[in-house]
C-alpha cells in the first residue's frame, strides 16, 4: 500500500472515509488494460463510508452522515438535465478520466499528481474526496457492505432489465452471465413478472443460485453445449429479450440470435475491441434490436433509491452475493472473483462497524 496526499475539499466536494468498497469487473478491466486509464491512477468505483469533511457550498449531507457514492455525472449537460446522467457528456473526464472537470487530479504522491477521480470517487482507498452530486445519505444503521454493491454491476443488470428492456410477463426473456450484473438482471425479470426466465452460465453452481434470484430455466454453457439450440427448446419462436453481461464475442452472438422476432438485445460491456461480426440479415429479417446500456439507464441517485428499496424489502438480495475481505487482502479478493469463487467481493476497512 502508498501514501497519497489528498486536497482539501472545495466547496462543492464531499471528503468521505471509506467503510466498504465493492469490487466490479470494471475494475479489472482498467488493471487489465481492457478500460483505457491513466496511470497513476487509484481504481475502485462501489464506494460507501461516512462523511467527514464539506466544502463550503455543500448542504445536502454534513460530517458523520452514513452514505453510498455513485458514479459522477456533470448535472448540467443535455444528457444530465434530460434526467440520462449515466450518458453525462463528461463522463469520459469525470467517470474514466479520474480527474475534475478542470483536469485537475484530486491527489499526489512525492509531489506528483495522482488521479483520484475514477468514477468520481477512487474509493479503493481509506479516503475518497467526491462531489455532492454523486453521494446518497442513508440511515445510520444501513449495512453499507451491502449496499455498495448496488451501486455499479447491480445497477447495471436491474437497470437494464427495468429500464430498457421492459419485458412483459408472456416475454421469454434470456440473461447471459449470471455474476452480480446478470443475477440482478433475474431478479429485476422476475419483479417485472417475466413467466419464462432463462439463465445461460458456465458454473453450476451460479445456475443453481439463479434460480434463487428468479431463472425458471438455466442453460449450462460450454462443454460443447449447442445454447442456440437449448434455449430454443426452451422457446420454440425465439428469446423476447435478451442481455449479455460477459463482454465475450461468442456468447454475445449467442445471445442475438436467439432472438426472436421484435427482439430486443441489450448489453453492459463491450468487447473490449473485438470486432462483432453480425449476420446482418438475420438481424433485418426478425426486426431485432440491439442496444448498449450504461448505467442502467438510471437517473442520478433516483434509481439507486429504487435499488435500495428493492433491497429492504428483499426482493433484490444482493447480500447473497456478497463476501466481505479486509482491505489489505484486496489481490486474493480480485483473484477469487476471476476464479468464480466470490461473486461479490466487498473490501473493509479495519475498525468499520458495518454488521
Amino acid at each position: 500500500m502508498s501514501t497519497v496526499e489528498l486536497d482539501e475539499p472545495r466547496a462543492d466536494e464531499v471528503l468521505v472515509r471509506i467503510l466498504a468498497v465493492g469490487i466490479c469487473h470494471t475494475d479489472i478491466n482498467a488493471l487489465s488494460g481492457r478500460l483505457p486509464v491513466t496511470m497513476p491512477i487509484i481504481l475502485g468505483h462501489e464506494g460507501s463510508g461516512v462523511v467527514e469533511r464539506v466544502g463550503a457550498n455543500v448542504t445536502g449531507v454534513r460530517p458523520g452522515d452514513r452514505i453510498v457514492i455513485t458514479p459522477d455525472f456533470c448535472g448540467t449537460c443535455r444528457q444530465c438535465r434530460e434526467g440520462h446522467t449515466a450518458y453525462c457528456e463528461k463522463s469520459g473526464v469525470l467517470v474514466f478520466g479520474g480527474t475534475r472537470l478542470d483536469g485537475s487530479t484530486k491527489a499526489s504522491h512525492n509531489g506528483e499528481p495522482v488521479r483520484a477521480a475514477f468514477f468520481g470517487q477512487s474509493s479503493f482507498a481509506e479516503y475518497a474526496l467526491v462531489t455532492e452530486r454523486n453521494v446518497i445519505k442513508v440511515g445510520d444503521d444501513a449495512p453499507l457492505h451491502h449496499l455498495c454493491a448496488l451501486t455499479c454491476g447491480a445497477n447495471a443488470g436491474a437497470g437494464a432489465m427495468l429500464n430498457t428492456l421492459k419485458p412483459d410477463p408472456d416475454h421469454a426473456v434470456a440473461v447471459f452471465g449470471v455474476g452480480t450484473v446478470g443475477l440482478a438482471a433475474l431478479a429485476a425479470a422476475r419483479m417485472r413478472g417475466a413467466r419464462t426466465i432463462i439463465a445461460v452460465d458456465l458454473h453450476e453452481s451460479r445456475l443453481e443460485l439463479a434460480r434463487e434470484f428468479g431463472a425458471t430455466h438455466v442453460v449450462r454453457s460450454g462443454h460443447g453445449v449447442d445454447v442456440q439450440a437449448e434455449l430454443r427448446r426452451i422457446a420454440p419462436v425465439g428469446v423476447d429479450r435478451a442481455l449479455d453481461s460477459t463482454g465475450v464475442k461468442d456468447v454475445m452472438l449467442d445471445a442475438i440470435y436467439s432472438l426472436g422476432y421484435h427482439g430486443v438485445f441489450c448489453y453492459v460491456s463491450g468487447t473490449g475491441g473485438v470486432p462483432l461480426d453480425l449476420d446482418l440479415n438475420r438481424i433485418l429479417i426478425k426486426g431485432v434490436s440491439i442496444r448498449g446500456v450504461m448505467g442502467g439507464d438510471g437517473t442520478g441517485l433516483v434509481f439507486l433509491r429504487e435499488l435500495i428499496r428493492f433491497y429492504e424489502e428483499g426482493r433484490l438480495p444482493i447480500e447473497r452475493l456478497v463476501r466481505k475481505y479486509p482491505f489489505d487482502d484486496i489481490n486474493q479478493a480480485l483473484a477469487d472473483m476471476a476464479s468464480g469463487v466470490t461473486i461479490k467481493p466487498v473490501l473493509v476497512f479495519d475498525g468499520a462497524e458495518l454488521e
